[in-house]
């Protein structure tokens, strides 16, 4: 972490300075409530926007501003450390916003995006389906075209993070067909649209706080202005890449925050006469944790990095980045909590949320099979032998 705060400038450094006390004075006081309760927390929210964390990589003019992307993640990273239910609420407003000041019509993004920004809407992402998660071309969900100005939309989306407590959804449509290759649309649907209906919060082990529901679509007629102004696969799959970014600071948070509570636990508890910090087998166990965060932490900004650069980022790159961080997290919230003895599987202490946390992490947003699939596709077919390999 030393290292990457040296390189930030001394505006940067000081947002972080303000978003670690406001992650140790007001989320980690609540993280355990939060995780107990499942209560959705709209004030902390309000707090981060207040901050001015929804709104990091925007401009003044409510255009994206690549290079903030970097330090938007920094503070992902450390938010989740103490929160991934806050670190998620605060990460999907600005995806949300990304798409909108991106591809969204003047008059649509005008009417969302300052909102998100200043924490007083939320939004959702439609785009997996009960029957088709990460096999996004089998969706059913069409907008049918009605006449030049309207569509009207039928279907279901499934696991729809925040969508009990949303505005709107950008939701994913195939156009007048069900076919696999149908063209497709995304569109921006405010939900008090005659025929949505947001179903019942579904509790999750993980990232608990934030509220997770299907979405249904019955012959739910929208303008044709509410269209995002891309092909609606092409614009989902862009901003599925920077979920995905975010999935791996939400790892990279978990591995920091085991690391973090690990360190104090084993300088503390006492075995047999001497601290297990002073056991070489502990030792070696937070070396390689130690080890695997930095690594999340290269491969998630040169991920960042690529994204910044436009056209949706290096997708080997991100699904690198998302896999590695992911499972690196899985392993060692586990080992984490085998630390801590019999109080890793206590309520009461932070690194059982933690493992089910990173849990949720190595499905959504594509599974970690997935992702290794589709790296190992690409190694197949890159020529290994060149100097320089485009893998």
């Amino acid at each position: 972490m030393t290292q990457t705060i040296e390189r930030l400038d001394t505006d940067a450094q000081e947002l972080l300075g303000v978003v670690a006390d406001f992650c140790r004075t007001k989320i980690a006081p609540r993280a355990q409530s939060i995780d107990e309760t499942a209560e959705f927390f709209p004030d902390l929210l309000a707090q981060a926007a207040d901050i001015g964390l929804q709104g990091l990589i925007f401009d003044d003019d409510g255009k994206v501003d690549p290079s903030m992307l970097s330090l938007a993640h920094e503070t992902t990273e450390l938010v989740a450390s103490y929160s991934g239910a806050v670190a998620l609420g605060i990460s999907i407003a600005r995806l949300h916003g990304y798409l909108l000041a991106t591809y969204a019509p003047d008059d649509v993004r005008g009417r969302w995006l300052p909102g998100l920004i200043d924490g007083s809407a939320r939004g959702s992402f439609a785009l997996s389906e009960p029957h088709s998660g990460t096999d996004i071309r089998a969706g059913k969900t069409v907008a049918t075209t009605v006449d030049a100005d309207t569509f009207s939309i039928t279907g279901e989306k499934a696991w729809i993070t925040q969508s009990p407590q949303a505005d709107f959804c950008i939701v994913l449509t195939k156009l007048d067909s069900k076919e696999r290759d149908a063209a497709t649309a995304a569109f921006v649907v405010p939900f008090d649209t005659p025929g949505v209906t947001v179903g019942q919060d579904e509790p999750m082990s993980g990232f608990r706080g934030m509220p997770m529901a299907n979405v249904h679509f019955d012959n739910c007629v929208v303008p044709a202005a509410w269209r995002l102004n891309v092909d609606g696969f092409r614009g989902m799959l862009e901003g599925l890449n920077l979920a995905r970014l975010d999935a791996g600071c939400y790892g990279v948070g978990f591995m920091r925050a085991a690391l973090r509570e690990t360190s104090e636990y084993v300088r503390n508890r006492e075995a047999f006469g001497r601290t297990l910090a002073d056991l070489q087998i502990v030792q070696e166990k937070l070396g390689h944790m130690h080890a695997d965060y930095l690594a999340a932490r290269g491969l998630l900004r040169d991920g960042v990095d690529s994204f910044a650069r436009g056209g949706g980022g290096d997708a080997h790159l991100i699904s690198a980045a998302k896999m590695f961080a992911s499972d690196a997290a899985m392993r060692h919230t586990i080992e984490a909590v085998q630390l801590h003895g019999g109080y890793g599987v206590h309520l009461h202490y932070p690194v059982q949320r933690l493992m089910r946390d990173a849990k949720i992490i190595q499905i959504i947003d594509g599974t970690s099979e997935i992702h290794a699939l589709m790296l190992g596709r690409a190694a197949v077919r890159a020529d290994w032998s060149k100097a320089e390999v485009n893998a």
